[in-house]
C-alpha cells in the first residue's frame, strides 16, 4: 500500500509544455485531442519563445518546448538541455484591421496620417522578422516606418489591433479567425479602416522567409506528444489553424539576424529613460504636493477614500494598471477620445502616454512622503504666523516648505528612482518603439529575449547600482536629520 500511494502521485504528474505564445490556442486544442486520445494530463505554460528558453535553461521543469522559432530548441540540444529538437510547424501572416462601411484604404496612405501599424518586434519574434523583410519587398517598410509600433510577440502585437490602439496589424494567421480568405500581392496594399469587426487577410508567403517553428523534447516524457504531433491528422489540424506542414528530416535552420528591430546601442533607452524620469517627477510634484496637503488636514471619509485609492499602484500589479490605463488613453476609450478631439496627439505608444502611466504609477511614492512631512509641521506655528496676518500661501511657503524640505528631497528621489526603474506599465502604453518608448528596462527585457545575456548584465548592474545608491542617499540623508556634512 506505501508503494502504491508513492507512486501514485508519479502516474499523475501530467505533461508540461512549455508553448509560443502564437501557438498556446492551438496548442489548447490539441492538447484537448490528446488527453482525449490518451488519458493523460497536459499543462500549456505559455509566453514567448525568448521569456521560455531563459526558464528551461535556468532549470524549469518542462518536458516539450514548442518555441516560435528554429533557434532557441537548437540551443537546448547543443547545450545537452534537449534530447532533440524538430520542425513542427511552418507560420504564417495576416494583414487584420477593422472592418468599414465605406469600403478600403491603401495601407501606403497610412505614412501621411496618424495611423499606427501593430507587429512584433523584429528584434525578438520571428513572425515580426517575417513582416518586416514582407513590407520590404513590397517597399512599403520606409514610408511606413514612423507608424510602426511594435509588440514584445506576436501576441501582445494582435491585442493592439483588437483593441483599437493600432488600426492595422501584421500577425500570425492563427490568431485571426476562421476561413481568412487569401489575396494577390497587391491586396496587401489595402486595409481595413473605421471601426467594426477585424477583417483580416493571410499574406503570401513569397513575400518573406518561411517562419519555421521547432520543438524540443526536453525529457522522455515529451516523447508520445512530440509523435502526436507528426501525426496525420494533427499535420491536418495545424493546417486549418492556419499553419503550413513542416518538413520532414529538414536539417537545422541557420538564426536569421535580426532587421529592423531596436537599436544595439544603449544611449538612447538611458536618454529617454532620464527624459521620462525627470519629466515625470516634476509633473508628480506639482500634482502630489497640493493632494498630499490635503490629505495631511486631518482624518475624513473622503480623504481615507483617496488616500486609498492613491495607495493602490503599491499593491495592484503593473500590468492590471497598465492594461486599464491602454484602455482609457486608447484612440477608443474614454480619455483618449476626448484628448484627441480636442486636437492632442495620440496618448499611446507615445512619451506622453509613458509620462502620464509613470504617474499613476509612481504617485504614491511622492504623496506618502510629502504627506508625512505635513503632518510633522507643528500647527501651533501656522497658528502663530496666522494671528501675523500671513495668508494661507504664505504660511505654506515660508513655514511649511523649509521645515519639510526632506519630505519634498525623499519624495522626488523615490519618484525619479521608481520611474527609472519602471516596466510593466510602460511596456504596456508604450511598446518598445525605438527612440520613443524604448527605455532602459524594455532593453534589458529585449537583451534577454535575443539571448544577449552580458549586455542584459551590464544595463541590469547599472540599474541595480543606481537603485542601491538612490536608497543609501535617502537612509543617510535622514539619519543625518537632513543636515549636509554630518
Amino acid at each position: 500500500m506505501l508503494a502504491l500511494l508513492l507512486a501514485a502521485p508519479v502516474a499523475a504528474e501530467p505533461v508540461r509544455v512549455a508553448v509560443a505564445a502564437n501557438f498556446l490556442a492551438t496548442a489548447e486544442a490539441l492538447a484537448r485531442e490528446w488527453e482525449a486520445a490518451s488519458g493523460e494530463a497536459v499543462v500549456l505554460a505559455g509566453g514567448s519563445s525568448g521569456q521560455l528558453y531563459a526558464q528551461i535553461a535556468n532549470g524549469a521543469p518542462f518536458d516539450l518546448f514548442l518555441a516560435a522559432d528554429a533557434e532557441r530548441p537548437a540551443l537546448l540540444v547543443e547545450k545537452g538541455l534537449a534530447i532533440r529538437s524538430f520542425p513542427y510547424a511552418v507560420g504564417r501572416l495576416a494583414l487584420c484591421g477593422p472592418g468599414s462601411r465605406r469600403g478600403t484604404a491603401r495601407l501606403e496612405e497610412m505614412a501621411a496620417t496618424d495611423g499606427r501599424l501593430a507587429l512584433a518586434n523584429p528584434a525578438l519574434a520571428p513572425y515580426g522578422l517575417a513582416a518586416v523583410e514582407a513590407l520590404e519587398r513590397l517597399g512599403l517598410r520606409r514610408d511606413l516606418e514612423a507608424r510602426l509600433v511594435y509588440g514584445e510577440s506576436v501576441a501582445q502585437a494582435f491585442q493592439l489591433v483588437r483593441s483599437g490602439n493600432a488600426e492595422l496589424g501584421i500577425v500570425a494567421l492563427a490568431q485571426t479567425t476562421a476561413n481568412t480568405p487569401p489575396f494577390p500581392a497587391e491586396a496587401l496594399r489595402r486595409s481595413a479602416a473605421g471601426r467594426g469587426d477585424l477583417e483580416c487577410w493571410s499574406i503570401p508567403e513569397r513575400l518573406h522567409a518561411p517562419i519555421r517553428q521547432d520543438a524540443a523534447v526536453l525529457t522522455g516524457r515529451g516523447e508520445p506528444l512530440a509523435a502526436f504531433l507528426r501525426a496525420p491528422e494533427t499535420v491536418a489540424l495545424l493546417a486549418a489553424a492556419g499553419y503550413g506542414a513542416a518538413a520532414e528530416g529538414t536539417g537545422p535552420a541557420p538564426p536569421r539576424a535580426p532587421s529592423g528591430g531596436a537599436p544595439s546601442s544603449v544611449s538612447s533607452p538611458i536618454r529617454l529613460t532620464l527624459r521620462l524620469a525627470a519629466v515625470s517627477t516634476l509633473v508628480l510634484l506639482f500634482v502630489g504636493t497640493p493632494l498630499a496637503w490635503w490629505l495631511a488636514g486631518g482624518p475624513s471619509a473622503p480623504r481615507t477614500v483617496v488616500e486609498a485609492l492613491v495607495a493602490l499602484p503599491l499593491v495592484l500589479p503593473p500590468t492590471v494598471l497598465g492594461f486599464y490605463l491602454l484602455v482609457l488613453l486608447g484612440p477608443q476609450g474614454a480619455v483618449g477620445r476626448v484628448w484627441e478631439a480636442l486636437g492632442g496627439a495620440r496618448l499611446v505608444f507615445s512619451f506622453g502616454g509613458l509620462v502620464v502611466g509613470s504617474v499613476v504609477y509612481s504617485l504614491p511614492f511622492v504623496v506618502q512622503p510629502l504627506q508625512n512631512a505635513f503632518q510633522a509641521v507643528d500647527p501651533r506655528l501656522l497658528e502663530a504666523a496666522a494671528t501675523l496676518r500671513a495668508g494661507p500661501w504664505d504660511r505654506f511657503r515660508s513655514i511649511v516648505v523649509p521645515l519639510a524640505r526632506r519630505g519634498f528631497l525623499t519624495a522626488a528621489v523615490l519618484a525619479f528612482a521608481h520611474t527609472v526603474g519602471e516596466f510593466g506599465i510602460v511596456l504596456m502604453i508604450g511598446g518598445a518603439v525605438p527612440e520613443r518608448t524604448r527605455v532602459l528596462s524594455v532593453a534589458v527585457f529585449e537583451h534577454v529575449e535575443r539571448l544577449e545575456y552580458a549586455a542584459a548584465h551590464r544595463l541590469s548592474a547599472g540599474l541595480i547600482a543606481f537603485s542601491f545608491a538612490v536608497l543609501l542617499a535617502i537612509y543617510a540623508w535622514n539619519r543625518r536629520g537632513g543636515r549636509l556634512g554630518g
